[in-house]
């Protein structure tokens, strides 16, 4: 009985102590879906100039990201609770909140907080990023390449009326990030009015996915060519202009997260093209995180020779040896924060 009573208390100890070991050794870290994972880096204390209360902040946000065995732990809870209790899994737990319809949207990164205008920037934070998109504005004009910023909107903006119902009351529209940033800075291209104008039967945005669809990426990618034919004479390309084909998305991410024993698959178009004559002769380079995959398709389309990076990759001295006309850099609303970590 007692070698029973160490080995219980030896395995209870291990089992706290996975989510750090695992973090540490790399074992699994985040998501199975990489397009969920955080590029955030591991803080260093260095870096916080003494303010150990960011410091720790910056640190537990890494760590709920990051920490070992996640997509297994949080597995396990989902399952746990829906067998036991009979119920959707916690919002807090599994990182998305349950909307009407069946659409899930995404908590991770303050998502919906952002929305209700709860969570603003502060004024150092916005003017870093202000300051760090002027100075490489500069640079590559400088130069001689044009630089532009699209953020496509959070999934909660465009499908705000799918949200619960007890989010849409004290909504602080004027303290919403992407509100504080542009009303320093309207060169940013956003793309909402865009979106919801043409908000109907076709989805925007996957219902229990966090990405807008290709169909809704093509709004996007008419607000930036509205942009960029203010410096080039190049043509947008029309959705008939192109080939229409179905797109099955195998595995949700928010299903994913959730993990509720299901997956889903949602059908919407992909659109496809063959205009080689028509291509501008221009050289792209493109800088994004997932919601860029959905706009590939439009940019290769409409210029010769196009590029795609990792965000995390964006370096403006390596961009201009590569001699481009055009520098593009892709980041989605809720993670504007992070615009030139």
């Amino acid at each position: 009985m007692r070698f029973k009573g160490k080995f219980l208390i030896i395995f209870f100890m291990i089992f706290l102590w996975l989510p750090v070991i695992g973090m540490l050794f790399k074992f699994n870290g985040g998501i199975d879906d990489l397009r969920l994972g955080s590029t955030k880096a591991f803080p260093e204390f260095k870096d916080y100039k003494g303010n150990a209360g960011k410091f720790f902040d910056e640190l537990f946000e890494y760590y709920e990201d990051n920490f070992g065995f996640r997509y297994y732990f949080m597995k396990f809870a989902s399952n746990l609770k829906i067998k036991l209790f009979k119920t959707y899994p916690k919002n807090i737990d599994v990182k998305v909140l349950k909307g009407k319809d069946g659409r899930l949207f995404y908590k991770l990164g303050n998502e919906p907080e952002d929305f209700q205008g709860r969570v603003p920037l502060s004024d150092a934070a916005l003017k870093k990023i202000i300051n760090e998109y002027e100075n490489n504005l500069k640079f590559f004009n400088n130069s001689g390449i044009k630089f532009y910023v699209i953020i496509p909107p959070d999934k909660t903006v465009i499908y705000s009326d799918y949200l619960p119902s007890s989010m849409i009351y004290g909504i602080k529209s004027n303290k919403t990030r992407i509100s504080q940033l542009l009303s320093l800075n309207s060169d940013f291209i956003y793309p909402k009015k865009e979106l919801l104008d043409n908000k109907g039967e076709n989805l925007l945005y996957f219902k229990t996915d966090t990405h807008w669809t290709y169909y809704g990426a093509y709004f996007g990618y008419k607000a930036l060519m509205e942009k960029i034919k203010q410096d080039f004479n190049i043509e947008t390309l029309k959705l008939a202009d192109m080939k229409e084909e179905k797109y099955v998305l195998p595995a949700p991410d928010l299903v994913n997260i959730v993990d509720i024993g299901t997956r889903q698959t949602e059908n919407v178009p992909v659109y496809k093209c063959d205009n080689n004559i028509r291509k501008a002769d221009l050289k792209v380079m493109v800088y994004g995180d997932s919601f860029m995959e959905f706009l590939t398709p439009y940019i290769k389309c409409t210029f010769k020779e196009t590029s795609f990076y990792n965000l995390q990759d964006f370096n403006r001295e390596n961009a201009i040896l590569k001699k481009p006309d055009i520098v593009i850099l892709e980041i989605v609303q809720r993670n504007l924060r992070h615009m030139f970590d």
